[in-house]
């Protein structure tokens, strides 16, 4: 299995994974030479970091075979091909995706599926919890491990403005140590790959 890390944090999303493309939260030139190996682009949520709207439209005119894939939110933002609903697999020519709900303020999908090595992969990012995931084994774990939880601590109660840091981290993402928790609860045995997303540029 084969993967590309577009771009990954928050000022864009961006993962490739064989022909599978999760979130398009970065501009149309960015991603425009890989679309041509795209067969499906899976959409996570509605904030603007894992998708864009001038890069959907230009999906839909220049790559209209691509598969579009997202939960009812993402569908009133843009509509997409498949309205996807928690817990419930969507069968496609090559996968069966299964979405599961994660914590977040919107909300957001993480998915499962098994590739054409059949091997088999999780992918979840944006979320305070893993509570709702389907349990491994995985071959593959690609997870958000945006904070250390030491350093989040550090500002909890040194920050100024309307920005709280401590809050934005806890309740909305995932830190290093629930990443690699649940890495090691459901990683198939030790040659299975976590690779982590979504990583603070000030915290991770």
């Amino acid at each position: 299995m084969e993967y590309k890390i577009i771009q990954s944090g928050s000022k864009g999303n961006c993962v490739i994974i064989d022909d599978v493309m999760v979130d398009c939260g970065v501009g149309m030139k960015a991603i425009k030479e890989h679309l041509y190996d795209v067969k499906y682009l899976l959409l996570t949520h509605t904030h603007s970091d894992h998708m864009k709207r001038p890069t959907l439209a230009g999906i839909r005119t220049f790559f209209p075979k691509i598969q579009i894939l997202g939960n009812y939110e993402v569908h009133q933002y843009f509509p997409v091909d498949t309205i996807v609903n928690a817990g419930f697999d969507v069968v496609t020519d090559d996968y069966t995706f299964l979405p599961f709900e994660c914590e977040h303020p919107v909300l957001t999908y993480g998915f499962t599926w098994t590739s054409k090595d059949n091997e088999k992969l999780i992918y979840a990012t944006d979320t305070a919890s893993m509570s709702d995931a389907p349990k491994g084994p995985y071959d593959w774990v690609f997870l958000e491990s945006n904070y250390d939880p030491k350093k989040i601590e550090q500002v909890k109660n040194n920050w100024s403005g309307r920005y709280n840091p401590y809050l934005s981290a806890t309740m909305t993402h995932l830190s290093t140590k629930q990443c690699k928790e649940f890495y090691f609860m459901n990683r198939r045995d030790k040659d299975s790959k976590l690779i982590e997303l979504h990583k603070s540029s000030r915290f991770y």
